[in-house]
């Protein structure tokens, strides 16, 4: 083969996307004692991602966000937030005493989220989440709703469902093709007796992200049609 053809296959090589990878994180074991303001970090394989956990209670109205803990109970991962205790049923992320939300952030961009929430007793399982592509770490103690657009979030989106002790899985459909953040929780605003949603989660799924071809990569691609013409 022609020197300058071994050249680009070299370059080609460098600059080529890999396959997209699909990673599963369990979010259930050993229960643990956690503090406030916490954030638990998971790995698999080429991807990582880490959980910290939010309760939007600050002030008498329940008007900004404010640290919560996170807790890995055997059925999955739970949130108290500062106005409820760790006891059953409250031990989960709920709306019946504000609002409890986890911000999911990955390693890398990823598309094809999937969420499964698992409700500890029978409840309703509705969802709210935001997707966001996040370039910094992201502290949203103070923060209201109104404030996530300007930290990147898209809109909101409510993934409803029925009451039930069973299992769901959430497809996170993302503001963009692709996103590394996820913040996930009950569905928003107040709720009557039994329309509290409350769950656990049980799982993520995801798929890494692969970049569109660069406009140098195109040119490579051009170059090795050009040698294979020569032939």
């Amino acid at each position: 083969m022609n020197p300058y053809a071994l050249s680009a296959c070299a370059a080609l090589a460098l600059v080529l996307p890999g396959f997209s990878q699909s990673q599963s994180w369990d979010t259930d074991g050993t229960p643990g004692t956690e503090t406030f303001g916490n954030t638990l970090v998971f790995a698999d394989g080429a991807l990582g991602m880490s959980i910290s956990s939010w309760g939007h209670t600050r002030g008498k109205k329940n008007d900004a966000f404010e640290s919560g803990k996170a807790i890995i109970y055997p059925t999955g991962l739970g949130v108290t937030n500062r106005d409820e205790g760790s006891q059953v049923p409250e031990h989960q992320i709920d709306n019946g005493r504000g609002n409890d939300w986890i911000l999911i952030v990955f390693d890398s961009a990823v598309t094809d989220v999937k969420i499964v929430v698992d409700p500890y007793g029978v409840w309703d399982r509705d969802v709210t989440y935001y997707t966001a592509n996040l370039s910094d770490d992201v502290d949203l103690t103070g923060l209201s709703y109104s404030d996530l657009a300007d930290l990147g979030f898209g809109e909101r989106t409510d993934d409803l469902s029925t009451r039930s002790n069973e299992a769901r899985e959430i497809e996170i459909q993302g503001s963009t093709p692709s996103f590394n953040a996820v913040l996930i929780g009950a569905q928003l605003g107040k709720q009557g007796f039994r329309g509290v949603d409350r769950f656990k989660v049980d799982g993520v799924n995801a798929i890494i992200a692969v970049p569109e071809p660069s406009i140098p990569l195109l040119g490579l691609v051009g170059i090795m049609g050009l040698f294979r013409r020569r032939r």
